[in-house]
């Protein structure tokens, strides 16, 4: 699925690059000591940022400045000390540096691809992202400034960065085999005249449950073809390939169930305080932020931990690698995959078709 962050201040930005997006503490599956970034996106195409994403050119971008010359594009706001109207000392909000929008592969096929090592999945991941970035990216919108609305521009500037593993939890301090995806979407786009304005993210917002919705369509679409029988989780909507017990799943996911329950306690807590609070992935994210173990662990041994567990639940990653192999590639089933019609989505997941905003107005 696919979740967007809040917006990142650039200080923010600045560390998470240094210390977990480039960071190699999260891929125990990748032999390189550095995670190494991806450009995306249109705007990213015109200024001529392909490839390998370069720290200087990151760096500026946080900034809102121009990634070639280091030229002010954006405003920057620095936050300040002040004196609110109730006489309150208060920091202001630092400049908005962007968003992280996270792809998660669903738990099955991280396995799949990660302990049973089939580089493919990895590759229909990628693709998967790229796609579903491609159909966010229509959402893309500038502010208008003062009163005046939004104005889509369909072009963003983003940095993608892989990673393979979850962060360990508490209990068992086991950093289970997750393959994810965070894509850097920077404060900073242009309009079709030439103008760069900062981005107004209320339709990336919006757009999430469709983002998902194309990321596992594509991505069950892809598996098929790898030669993966795909059934749809009927409580998450996502893709999971078949062959995996719910008992094999569920203990290679310590993490999220430490954060379900988090989460639950954090609800009572706040509704005690007669505070309601609405469930969903904003209430998973906060969970998330509150109780987080070090990424600090020793990878060899992680990778280790994940093989035992495969060969406890007879070898089912590998296994459902090697019949895929065999199987080759396989038809599409209609009840499983469905491509999106007008003014419709594919039913993987709860969610709805998004239009496509008139531009220069807010949607």
């Amino acid at each position: 699925m696919m979740t967007m962050s809040r917006a990142l201040s650039s200080g923010q930005a600045t560390n998470y690059y240094q210390q977990e997006f480039t960071s190699a503490k999260e891929n125990y599956y990748s032999e390189s000591g550095e995670v190494r970034g991806r450009w995306s996106g249109r705007l990213a195409e015109e200024w001529e940022l392909k490839g390998e994403v370069q720290s200087e050119q990151y760096e500026r971008l946080v900034a809102g400045h121009d990634p070639h010359t280091g030229e002010q594009r954006i405003r920057a706001v620095k936050s300040t000390k002040a004196v609110n109207n109730y006489g309150e000392e208060i920091t202001t909000t630092e400049h908005r540096a962007g968003w992280d929008a996270t792809f998660s592969a669903p738990k099955s096929v991280s396995l799949a691809a990660l302990v049973g090592n089939d580089e493919r999945i990895r590759t229909a991941h990628r693709e998967s992202v790229n796609e579903s970035l491609e159909a966010l990216e229509e959402y893309t919108q500038a502010r208008g400034g003062g009163n005046k609305p939004a104005i889509t521009t369909g072009k963003m500037v983003a940095a993608q960065f892989e990673h393979t593993a979850a962060r360990p939890d508490h209990k068992t301090g086991y950093a289970a085999p997750q393959l994810h995806t965070h894509v850097v979407i920077f404060n900073m786009t242009e309009t079709a005249e030439g103008k760069i304005r900062s981005v107004q993210p209320l339709e990336l917002y919006r757009s999430q449950q469709y983002a998902t919705a194309i990321y596992r369509m594509n991505l069950a679409e892809k598996l098929q073809g790898l030669g993966y029988e795909v059934e749809i989780d009927a409580r998450t909507g996502a893709p999971e390939i078949k062959g995996f017990s719910k008992e094999y799943l569920r203990d290679s996911s310590p993490r999220s169930e430490e954060v379900r329950k988090e989460a639950q306690e954090m609800k009572e807590r706040l509704e005690n305080q007669g505070i309601t609070v609405k469930e969903g992935a904003g209430l998973n994210q906060a969970a998330a932020r509150t109780d987080r173990a070090s990424k600090q662990y020793d990878h060899a041994e992680m990778k280790e931990r994940a093989l035992e567990m495969d060969a406890r639940y007879d070898n089912q990653a590998q296994h459902s690698v090697d019949r895929a192999i065999e199987n080759g590639s396989l038809r599409r089933s209609a009840d499983e995959i469905t491509r999106p019609h007008k003014r419709q989505l594919p039913s993987l997941g709860t969610t709805r078709w998004r239009e496509k905003p008139l531009c220069h107005c807010a949607k």
